[in-house]
């Protein structure tokens, strides 16, 4: 797993062990930066009223094994998600990601990483914390409980803790763009801004349509480039 962090981090530009060092438990003033809505579930709709909405064609991936179609379909809606303006549009698409995502495979894990989730929405960090503890214990391939766990410890200001789950979320899914967000909020917030703007711009490559992350892509840029000239 360490050298894995170590080569994640070092892509990212950045020093896990000088990072570890370096990082604050309880920094005084931390920044405050735009959220993003960790979604509880997401319902699989209607065939009848997908396909109203929808009026492309979906790929077949009926002929592939369950790993094989999950992994297809991801690929397929990066794709499209690379292509979107909008931000409902880029939405839309990110919700069907987000989707697959949830779906861990396990009715258990995914109890768990629901009442997690609605436990950080409702200020509960306690039980939001032994969720999340349970869910990366079960499930430790599982990149989604790595990330909300990584999340949280964020929000805690365990920035150490953060970064591990982080990395590790990323290591699964390199794709995670809330994974490479809440990366970039930490380093963002340790005043790294360099750093935070890299990991900002590969999230903004991923999701172009996601207005937190080209907000704060976009102010990184003009005071970086401010302060050169």
């Amino acid at each position: 797993m360490k050298k894995a962090i170590l080569a994640i981090t070092l892509l990212l530009g950045v020093s896990f062990t000088a990072f570890a060092q370096e990082t604050p438990q309880s920094p005084q003033d931390p920044l405050e930066l735009p959220e993003i809505e960790l979604p509880e579930f997401i319902e699989e709709k209607d065939p009848v009223e997908e396909e109203e909405e929808v009026k492309e064609e979906r790929p077949d991936y009926s002929h592939l094994p369950p790993k094989a179609e999950k992994k297809a379909r991801l690929n397929d809606l990066f794709e499209k998600l690379k292509t979107k303006e909008e931000a409902e549009d880029g939405n839309l698409i990110a919700e069907e990601i987000w989707a697959i995502w949830l779906d861990s495979g396990s009715a258990s894990v995914d109890v768990l990483l629901r009442r997690g989730t609605a436990a950080g929405k409702q200020g509960d960090q306690k039980l939001a914390r032994r969720m999340y503890d349970h869910v990366t214990t079960i499930m430790p391939d599982y990149a989604e409980g790595w990330a909300r766990s990584g999340r949280l410890a964020y929000e805690q200001q365990d920035y150490n803790r953060a970064v591990v789950e982080l990395t590790e979320a990323l290591i699964l899914e390199p794709r995670h763009f809330y994974a490479l967000w809440s990366m970039g909020n930490i380093l963002e917030s340790l005043g790294r801004q360099d750093e935070a703007l890299k990991v900002y711009r590969e999230a903004h490559d991923l999701y172009p349509s996601m207005p937190q992350i080209k907000q704060r892509k976009e102010a990184l840029e003009a005071t970086l480039e401010g302060a050169i000239l």
